[in-house]
Order: C-alpha cells, then sequence, then structure tokens
C-alpha cells in the first residue's frame, strides 16, 4: 500500500516536471500539455496512474492544496490598486459571478437536459476565472495597469466565491431541496462566515509573523502560514463556511499588513513568499494531472456538442452580459469601449473549476461526468481562443502602454575603483556623480 502510495507520487511529480519541460520547448500553455499527460498516465490509456477524484490524496489536493493556492492568490494583491476599481471589482466578484451561474446554468439546462439544481452547479463551477496564464502575457505586453489589476483581481476574488456557490448548490442537487430561498441564505451565511473567520486568521497571522512584538513566529514564517491555513480551512469547513474564501482573505490580509501597521523582516518576508509560491505551483501542476487522469472519454464524445453550446453561451453571452451589468456602473472608473471590450473576451478556466470537479465528485455529486467534460473542454477552449490571443487583442484595441527604454546598469560591486588621482581603469565605468556606492560615499575625488 505505501509502495504503491509512494510510486503514485512520483509519477505525479515526474508527469508535472515533464509537461513543464515540453510546454516550455513547444512554446505551448503548460496547462494543456498536464491535462494531455494526465490523460495519457491515467486508466483510459496506459492505466499507470489511478487518482480517482474521491481518493484521500486527491481530496487533500483539491481543499487544502487549493486552499494555499488562494492564500498565495491574496498576498500578491495590492490594496491601493483595487480601490481604484473597487466598484467594478465588487461587482464583478459577487453579481458577476451569480450572472455567470444563471446564464451557463440555462444553457446547461436546455443543452444536457439537466435538472435546474444540477445545470446551475454547472454554470457555478465554470464562473470562476483564472488568472495563470494572464498574468506572464500581461507582463510581458505592457497591458495597461488599470485593466490588467482588473481581470487579476476578478479572478482572486470570484475564485473563492465561486466555490462557496457551487458548494452551496451541490448540497441542493445532492439533497433533492426544491427551495430557492434556502440556498440563498446558506451561500449569505457561507460568504459571512468565511470572511468572518479568514479576516481573524489574516490579522492573527500578519500579527505572529510580523517584526512587531507579537510576532512569536517571525522566524518560522512558512511553517505559520501552512499551519494557519490548515487550520482556518477546517475550522471553516467545521463552521459551515468556505476553507477557499477564508485562505484567501488571510492572503489578503498578510500581503497587505503594512495597512495595519505591520511589517516583516525582508529574509522572512522573502522565506514566506517563495514557501507560498512553491506551494501553490505544485498543487497548481498536480490538480491538472489528475484532472487529465480522470477524464471521462467514455462518454466524452456524447456530451462534445452539448458542452460545446455551453462553452458558446459562456464566452459569446454570460461573459459579455456580466462586464457589462457590473463595470458599466462605475462611473468612477472611467472605462472606455477598448477597455470593456477587453474585458469582455479575456478570461480563463483553470484550477479552481479543475479541482471542484474533483471535491464534487469527492462529495457523490451526480452527473460528474457532465461536469469533467465541461470543464476540461472549458481550459481548452478559454486558453486557445481567449488567453492566448490577449496580447494580440490589446495591441488591435491600443490598450499596450508604450514601449519605454530599458536602462542598461552595472551591479555596484563590479565598478571598478578609482585610483588615486580618481581615474576609473581603462575599460572601467565610473559611477555618475552624487551616487552612493559600496566602496564609498558621494562623487569620487577629482584631481
Amino acid at each position: 500500500m505505501t509502495d504503491d502510495v509512494l510510486l503514485t507520487i512520483s509519477l505525479l511529480l515526474i508527469a508535472a516536471l515533464v509537461a513543464r519541460l515540453l510546454a516550455s520547448f513547444l512554446r505551448i500553455p503548460e496547462i494543456l500539455v498536464l491535462v494531455a499527460i494526465g490523460a495519457l498516465l491515467g486508466p483510459s490509456a496506459l492505466d499507470v496512474v489511478d487518482v480517482p477524484f474521491e481518493s484521500l490524496g486527491a481530496q487533500l489536493m483539491f481543499t487544502l492544496g487549493v486552499s494555499l493556492i488562494l492564500f498565495y492568490g491574496g498576498l500578491n494583491l495590492s490594496l491601493p490598486l483595487l480601490r481604484k476599481v473597487w466598484v467594478a471589482l465588487g461587482m464583478l466578484v459577487v453579481p458577476g459571478v451569480i450572472i455567470t451561474t444563471f446564464v451557463v446554468g440555462a444553457a446547461a439546462h436546455f443543452a444536457f437536459d439537466l435538472p435546474w439544481s444540477a445545470a446551475l452547479l454547472v454554470g457555478a463551477v465554470l464562473s470562476p476565472t483564472d488568472p495563470a496564464i494572464l498574468i506572464p502575457l500581461f507582463l510581458r505586453s505592457r497591458l495597461r495597469p488599470k485593466v490588467a489589476q482588473t481581470v487579476i483581481a476578478e479572478s482572486a476574488f470570484n475564485d473563492p466565491t465561486g466555490a462557496v456557490l457551487a458548494l452551496t448548490l451541490a448540497g441542493i442537487v445532492v439533497t433533492g431541496d426544491s427551495s430557492i430561498s434556502e440556498p440563498v441564505a446558506e451561500f449569505a451565511v457561507d460568504l459571512g462566515i468565511s470572511t468572518v473567520i479568514g479576516i481573524v486568521a489574516g490579522v492573527l497571522l500578519a500579527a505572529a509573523i510580523s517584526s512587531h512584538r507579537a510576532g512569536i513566529w517571525r522566524e518560522s514564517s512558512a511553517i505559520a502560514v501552512l499551519a494557519v491555513v490548515s487550520i482556518s480551512f477546517f475550522s471553516l469547513d467545521t463552521a459551515g463556511g468556505s476553507g477557499y474564501l477564508g485562505a484567501f482573505l488571510a492572503g489578503l490580509i498578510v500581503g497587505n499588513m503594512d495597512h495595519l501597521g505591520l511589517a516583516m523582516h525582508d529574509p522572512h518576508e522573502a522565506e514566506m513568499r517563495v514557501f507560498a509560491f512553491n506551494l501553490a505551483d505544485l498543487v497548481t501542476l498536480i490538480v491538472f494531472v489528475v484532472l487529465g487522469a480522470n477524464l471521462p472519454f467514455d462518454t466524452l464524445g456524447e456530451n462534445l456538442l452539448p458542452a460545446l453550446a455551453v462553452l458558446a453561451v459562456l464566452m459569446l453571452v454570460a461573459r459579455p452580459l456580466t462586464v457589462f451589468a457590473c463595470v458599466l456602473p462605475d462611473r468612477g472608473g472611467r472605462w472606455e469601449r477598448s477597455e470593456l471590450a477587453f474585458l469582455c473576451w479575456t478570461r480563463e478556466t483553470g484550477v479552481i473549476p479543475a479541482a471542484l470537479v474533483g471535491v464534487l465528485a469527492g462529495l457523490g455529486v451526480p452527473h460528474g461526468d457532465v461536469l469533467a467534460s465541461v470543464v476540461a473542454l472549458a481550459i481548452v477552449l478559454t486558453l486557445l481562443l481567449q488567453a492566448l490571443p490577449a496580447r494580440w487583442l490589446a495591441d488591435r484595441l491600443g490598450l499596450l502602454e508604450p514601449r519605454t527604454r530599458a536602462v542598461k546598469t552595472v551591479p555596484v560591486e563590479k565598478l571598478p575603483e578609482p585610483d588615486a588621482a580618481g581615474q576609473v581603469p581603462p575599460g572601467g565605468v565610473s559611477p555618475p556623480d552624487g551616487i552612493r556606492t559600496a566602496g564609498g560615499s558621494g562623487p569620487p575625488p577629482t584631481a
């Protein structure tokens, strides 16, 4: 038994590394290669990796592991930047997720002939967006900061919101309850509980790892993050909230602890951020390999056309409707038509919907083959049709910032020392007047 577990873990890690290498060599999205290799190694092909969605390891990865991804997402958001678009962002996070859920749910109801509760669950699972591909594209493309931050922040916030809504609807599907008022109330309660516990956990964690007197774990910040996220996740799960939202809010508070009058020593902060990044990266790789290994190829063919119809509604109807309904009321944001057009088209389905498929399978939610098929196709299509053309579209819409001339810099430690006459050796570079260097202060002496 132990040998089988170790072998499976080893194969998953090797598959992830090979996928990353192939994606870099072939210059194609890494997520596509991860899903493809997972499918190749899974029971439907080579049958060397068997990690069912309902297995303990997969469930741990989809719950606690994804919470760590969301913690890292919150950790990297800047509150001052978010304040500039807070109206549009606030609308996209909750009303936007609900609009997407109902529009896509209606499409799933008619395309798959699903009960309304199950169809809305499909919409909720597809409602979160994922910036994993978009962030590096934005960094390379010089996209207008307001637009880039809005897309990234929307994804970070609507991931936990969509997860909470999906898990609420999953309870209705499993119990067969047809009441509307009860799930709405439950959704609101879940958001409230998750928000309170997430904020408390974030404040306590920020204080405990800070350089303040209360920083009792300042030298063990990475371990503290793992401990607090784990404890808060299972506390929220017990209390009826969402560990996803709680972990995200905790990360948001820790990443902006300066607004609480707290700070971290640079080495400790670097250690924490590297640890959170590596964990989030590892979980993301494993989630997509496991998703590929569990693709229902036996039913994928019969689900193909209905799934494509649902995804067409998601991209061509639900997304534009959501953007216009949520962003246009934000008069203070001064949104231009080109910016709205970019927001309407650019999105990506990624790790959170993939993880939700696994979580729902573990809960025994019916129509799991439909969910897996739609999510897998959504990942592929949104990558190819929406994420990859993002730079081209931004260029056509005039949303790229002007290219600035790069200034060549020389590391201070490599600057040659002036001789006694203040002259720099031939071929050397002298620091500009008034610039302090490691070898002294102020301008070099004059002869």
